[in-house]
C-alpha cells in the first residue's frame, strides 16, 4: 500500500513538475514573441501591422493611395528598406512571415518619423544573422547594438539590435527610446488581445488616443484646446483593419473606451441610429460631429449620471431652477419632452462654429421657449440664461453659454453670433445644403447608414482652417498632388455594439462619373 502512495504521489509530482516547466516555457516564448511589439508601442500614437511575405507587397504595390497617404518621402523609404533588406534573400530568410510593426512617433523639429520593428525568427541563430549582417557593403557597424544602412541615395537609416528584436529608423532619438521597453502597457496587452482575434487581415492598424496629444503638439501649431482638447484625455483604443480598395481607403474595426467617465460612453449600449441632422448643413460645412442615441429621456438618465460622477449635476440643477424662478419657465417641460435622437456641432469653412438638435415639435418648443429668449429680429432670438444647453446635452455644447438660436424645421439651431445664425438660415433657405454636393453624397455611401457618432471632416472646405492650425510642412503634405490633397473626405464612424463600438475610417476621392464621347460630343 504504501509503495502504491509513494508511487503515485512521485507520479503527481513529476505531472505538475512537467506542466509547470511547460507552462513556463510557453510563457518564455510568449514574452519573447512580444519584445518588438513593446517596443513597437512605447509611446506610439499609431501603429501599423503586417506579415513579411511576398504577396502582401505584391498588394500594397498597387495601393496608389496608400502612398500618398504616406508621402512621397516616407514611401521612398520604405520602397528602399525593402530593396535592402526584404529582398535579399539572405537576410529575409531570417524574418520571413514575421510581424512587421511600422509605428507612427514624434520626431524632434515638429516632425513625426517611422520607427520598424520585427523580430528575427526564434528557429534562427541570431549570430548568423548579425554574420549576413556585416557582410553586406552598404551596412556598417556603429556600436553594440547599431548598425546603419546607407542607402543608394545616400540616406542614412539606422538598425538596432536588440537581441532578436530589430528596430529600423531615420531617427536615432527613436532607435534608443524603442531600448525602453515598458513591463506594463495597456496598449500593448490591446494590440495582444486583439492578434489572437483576428486572423487573416492584410494590414491592422492599432490606434492608442492616449499617446494622441504627443503626435498632435508635433502636428498643430497652436495648443490642443477647441475641438481637439478631448484628445487630452481620450483613455481610448481603436483596432482597425485595411479593406483592399483602389478606389478609397477603408479600415473596419472596433473603437473601446477605457474611462468610464468618457462622455462618449452615453452612446455604448444604445442601437445605432438613422440620422438626418446632418442633411440641413449648408454646403461650405468645413466638419461635425454627429451623436445619435434610441430615446431621449432614456438618454438624459445616462446624461445625469455622467453629471453626477464629474461633480456638475449641481450647476446644471441651478440652471433649471434659476430659469423657473426668474422666467417661470420649466424647462423639464421642453427638453425632455420634444427633443428627438440625435444633434450635431459644425464648423464652416469661415471658421464659425454652430449647433443643432433635432426636435419632435419645433412650433411648440418656439412658444414655450418665449420668456426664456428674446428677439433679436423675426427669426432669431437670444437665449436670456446660460448653459441651458449644456444642462441637457453636455459637454458638446459648453461653449454655446448664451447663444443666438433659431428654429426651422423641427430643428433648434444655435451660435454664439447672430450673424452665423442669419448665414446658416439664408444657405438653408436657398437650398445650398453639403447634401446636394456629389463628393459628400458619394463618401456617405461607403459607409453604414446607421450609427451613434459621426467625425466628419470636408478637406476642401477645411483648407483655410488647416493653414492656421496645422505646422507648415503638414499642410503642404495635405495640399500636395503626391499628398492628400486628392481625398476630400475623412469620416470616422461609430456605432454601438454592447460595451464597444463598431468602427469604420475612411478616407474618400471622389471619381466623376466619365461621360462617353458620343454624348458629350452632342
Amino acid at each position: 500500500m504504501k509503495k502504491i502512495i509513494i508511487l503515485t504521489s512521485a507520479l503527481f509530482l513529476g505531472v505538475a513538475l512537467m506542466a509547470y516547466l511547460y507552462f513556463s516555457k510557453l510563457g518564455t516564448d510568449n514574452d519573447a514573441k512580444d519584445l518588438a511589439l513593446q517596443s513597437a508601442t512605447n509611446n506610439a500614437a499609431l501603429v501599423f501591422s503586417f506579415q513579411n511575405d511576398k504577396g502582401f507587397y505584391d498588394i500594397m504595390e498597387g495601393q496608389q493611395l496608400i502612398q500618398k497617404v504616406l508621402g512621397k518621402d516616407k514611401m521612398n523609404l520604405l520602397k528602399r528598406l525593402k530593396a535592402e533588406i526584404i529582398d535579399d534573400n539572405g537576410l529575409n530568410k531570417y524574418l520571413k512571415d514575421q510581424q512587421v510593426y511600422i509605428s507612427v512617433l514624434p520626431d524632434s523639429n515638429k516632425t513625426l518619423n517611422f520607427l520598424i520593428t520585427l523580430q528575427v525568427q526564434p528557429h534562427n541563430d541570431i549570430k548568423k544573422f548579425y554574420t549576413e549582417l556585416k557582410a553586406k557593403k552598404a551596412v556598417s557597424k556603429s556600436s553594440k547594438e547599431l548598425y546603419t544602412i546607407k542607402l543608394k541615395d545616400s540616406l542614412l537609416v539606422y538598425l538596432g539590435v536588440h537581441g532578436q528584436v530589430l528596430t529600423v529608423s531615420t531617427s536615432l532619438k527613436l532607435i534608443n527610446d524603442a531600448n525602453v521597453r515598458l513591463s506594463e502597457n495597456p496598449f500593448t496587452d490591446y494590440i495582444k488581445e486583439n492578434n489572437r482575434q483576428i486572423k487573416n487581415v492584410l494590414v491592422h492598424v492599432y490606434i492608442n488616443f492616449n499617446q494622441a496629444p504627443l503626435l498632435l503638439k508635433n502636428i498643430i501649431a497652436g495648443n490642443i484646446n477647441g475641438e481637439i482638447a478631448i484628445f487630452n484625455k481620450q483613455n481610448t483604443f481603436a483596432v482597425l483593419n485595411y479593406n483592399f480598395s483602389k478606389e478609397k481607403i477603408l479600415f473596419s474595426g472596433n473603437t473601446e473606451l477605457k474611462d468610464q467617465q468618457n462622455y462618449l460612453k452615453l452612446f455604448e449600449n444604445t442601437a445605432p441610429q438613422s440620422t438626418s441632422i446632418q442633411n440641413i448643413l449648408p454646403d461650405n460645412t468645413a466638419n461635425y460631429t454627429l451623436y445619435a442615441y434610441d430615446e431621449y429621456k432614456t438618454w438624459l438618465k445616462k446624461l445625469n449620471n455622467w453629471q453626477e460622477q464629474k461633480k456638475l449635476s449641481k450647476k446644471s440643477s441651478e440652471v433649471i431652477k434659476k430659469v423657473k424662478d426668474e422666467y417661470r419657465t420649466d424647462l423639464n417641460a421642453i427638453f425632455p419632452v420634444y427633443t428627438k435622437n440625435q444633434f450635431i456641432l459644425f464648423q464652416l469653412s469661415t471658421t464659425e462654429k454652430l449647433g443643432a438638435i433635432s426636435l419632435s415639435d419645433g412650433e411648440k418648443v418656439k412658444q414655450l421657449l418665449l420668456d426664456v429668449s428674446a428677439d433679436y429680429n423675426e427669426d432669431i432670438r437670444l437665449f436670456k440664461s446660460s448653459d441651458i444647453l449644456y444642462s441637457y446635452f453636455g459637454e458638446p455644447f459648453k461653449k454655446f453659454g448664451r447663444p443666438y438660436y433659431t428654429i426651422i424645421d423641427n430643428n433648434l439651431i444655435m451660435a454664439n453670433n447672430a450673424s452665423t445664425v442669419q448665414s446658416f438660415l439664408n444657405d438653408y433657405k436657398n437650398n445650398r445644403l453639403l447634401i446636394q454636393t456629389p463628393q459628400y453624397l458619394d463618401a456617405v455611401n461607403q459607409i453604414s447608414t446607421t450609427s451613434n457618432v459621426s467625425y466628419y471632416i470636408n478637406a476642401k472646405n477645411s483648407a483655410d482652417i488647416f493653414r492656421n492650425t496645422i505646422q507648415l510642412g503638414f499642410y503642404k503634405h495635405l495640399r500636395a498632388d503626391s499628398g492628400l490633397k486628392s481625398f476630400d473626405t475623412f469620416y470616422y464612424q461609430m456605432s454601438a455594439d454592447r460595451n464597444k463600438f463598431i468602427t469604420n475610417l475612411l478616407l474618400n476621392k471622389y471619381l466623376k462619373p466619365e461621360i462617353p464621347d458620343s454624348l458629350s460630343n452632342r
